[in-house]
């Protein structure tokens, strides 16, 4: 009785075949099993305000991002002025390229937007949801007082207003000011920050190509 090789050939390779596939299965099963049991609070977690169940995609770790071109907390309080002023007026002809020779008409219209939303935002840096306490920041109060947290307030500014380049990982301004406020929360150990010197470099005079509405009041 003659035994038919290539049928026995065929049918070792194909349980080497199936071996093979139940291994990588069995592996791909373990590591799932280990990621699924890993805390729900990652280093990245404790370094974003709304924790890994926030919703961001992110996976930054805990580090102060590199930020650069953007405007000091004092170009950034000119705008809170009552009224339209010279210094506030020249400041957008520096700051915003689109309006280096706007009239004095068109850029009254830019400040009183900016003194506007400056004036009535408050923005979120902890929601309390995840390891840090619930913390907002209104913009107007942190630049009408020089020093310390007016400083976190010209980086959101410069980070809404197009002067940083914001990295790929965080969706916008507030993703990202969400996240410095995280870094200065743990390095400050796991307390309130009080020292925001970390930020200046982040200040150099820049310029940004984006528009400012003109549909603001001044008060």
């Amino acid at each position: 009785m003659s035994i038919d090789k290539s049928k026995e050939t065929e049918s070792q390779v194909s349980e080497i075949t199936k071996t093979s596939v139940r291994r990588s299965f069995l592996k791909k099963s373990a590591i799932g099993l280990v990621a699924s049991s890993m805390p729900a609070q990652s280093v990245w977690g404790a370094c974003n305000a709304s924790g890994i169940s926030g919703g961001s995609t992110s996976t930054t770790t805990c580090v102060m991002p590199v930020l650069s071109n953007g405007r000091s907390p004092g170009s950034w309080a000119k705008f809170i002025a009552p009224q339209p002023t010279n210094k506030g007026r020249n400041k957008i002809k520096a700051m915003f390229s689109a309006y280096k020779t706007a009239s004095d008409g068109a850029l009254n219209h830019n400040f009183c937007y900016l003194n506007s939303y400056i004036k009535n935002t408050t923005i979120m840096l902890s929601d309390g949801k995840g390891s840090i306490p619930f913390k907002e920041l209104h913009l107007g109060n942190a630049l009408a007082n020089p020093g310390g947290i007016w400083n976190l307030a010209a980086v959101y500014l410069n980070a809404r207003f197009g002067f940083y380049n914001i990295p790929p990982e965080f969706s916008g301004a507030d993703e990202l000011i969400e996240h410095i406020w995280g870094v200065l929360y743990v390095t400050n150990n796991n307390m309130e920050p009080t020292n925001f010197d970390s930020l200046k470099s982040s200040f150099n005079d820049g310029v940004t190509h984006m528009s400012i509405p003109q549909n603001g009041s001044c008060s």
